[in-house]
């Protein structure tokens, strides 16, 4: 029989209750295989669909430039210590292809432009200007690049974009060289600059505890952000976690779940993306799935599209094989799938 309290949690959330930290830290403390695993990833699922009328929606992100990063972050593939790929920038006309490509068919909800934690501004400013320039349909631009000041937030904004994808992710300052402060203050700095704000829990590993995951989702709460998520960690070849276990993605699937349960009642319900994708976390409250060309910290390819990332037509064939009945476009319009 189901434990009690996690069967009380479910129904407060299915209720339109919200929850508070100790009671997300019992739904991610279940068991993958348990019983309550079950009801969670079964409540966060029908929750979710019920809230956005069974829709989901397709981002594209474009990696535009790529040199070896001096943060040296332990879990990425442009760490200067460990990265195996050459310092290169896409040009004007690969991002403009590259942009009508992804927004071509109008169904990309969001297209997120990368850059690296260190950056220069201008640059990314006319590269925001190209992709703005070649949009084919209503989709939003975010931008995701490092730590920024909310005065270059307002530049952006000026040139086009309409949020930040920014994550404040699991143990700064162990498996990264920036303090949870920092990192969290630059969603600060975009909401301060009147940006949508993007997040999401990563890179998640076997040995995050409940508690951490827990802070992270609801730090997203509060953010109010219009997107979040969570992301396995992917050992990339190389790195100090080559060769490291992955969490398996009937536990990401959990996860996902018990976020969607905090996330389904707040007055503007978040997309909740799932990385890497899988059919049981689309059954479990994830509905945003993400296309990828050029650069990709999770990926040594020099182009993405040719090895992890996936294109559009992938995307939309996935949701509508987890039964999503409709896509959601950027400005709202809903078309089937």
């Amino acid at each position: 029989m189901i434990d009690g309290d996690i069967k009380r949690i479910i129904g407060k959330a299915t209720d339109g209750g919200r929850i508070g930290k100790s009671e997300l830290v019992a739904l991610l403390s279940c068991n993958d295989t348990s019983e309550e695993a079950f009801a969670i990833r079964a409540a966060g699922g029908y929750l979710m669909r019920q809230r956005t009328q069974n829709a989901g929606v397709v981002f594209g992100q474009i990696g535009i430039e790529m040199h070896p990063c001096e943060a040296n972050c332990s879990f990425c593939s442009f760490a200067a210590d460990f990265t195996q790929m050459s310092a290169t920038r896409l040009d004007d006309e690969a991002i403009a292809e590259s942009t009508r490509n992804f927004t071509g068919s109008g169904d990309l909800y969001g297209l997120w432009l990368m850059a690296m934690a260190t950056y220069d501004l201008e640059a990314y400013l006319d590269a925001v200007r190209v992709a703005k320039a070649n949009l084919g349909g209503p989709t939003n631009i975010y931008s995701n690049v490092g730590d920024t000041s909310r005065e270059d937030f307002e530049a952006m904004k000026a040139a086009g974009i309409d949020g930040v994808y920014h994550c404040w992710r699991l143990r700064e300052g162990t498996d990264t060289p920036f303090s949870d402060e920092t990192r969290k203050q630059t969603l600060v700095n975009a909401k301060e600059a009147g940006l949508d704000v993007l997040d999401a829990v990563e890179p998640i590993g076997p040995e995050h505890e409940p508690h951490e995951l827990a802070e992270h989702i609801l730090f997203d709460v509060e953010m109010e952000c219009i997107q979040t998520g969570s992301m396995k960690r992917i050992p990339v070849p190389g790195t100090p976690f080559e060769g490291t276990p992955m969490i398996t993605d009937l536990r990401l699937a959990t996860i996902v779940a018990a976020q969607a349960l905090a996330v389904a009642n707040l007055d503007r319900v978040p997309w909740l993306g799932i990385h890497e994708p899988s059919p049981i976390g689309y059954a479990s409250g994830a509905n945003l799935i993400t296309a990828e060309t050029g650069f990709n910290p999770r990926d040594t390819a020099e182009d993405t599209s040719a090895n992890r990332g996936l294109d559009i037509p992938a995307c939309r064939e996935i949701l509508r094989q987890a039964g999503f009945s409709a896509l959601v476009r950027g400005d709202g319009s809903r078309v089937d799938l």
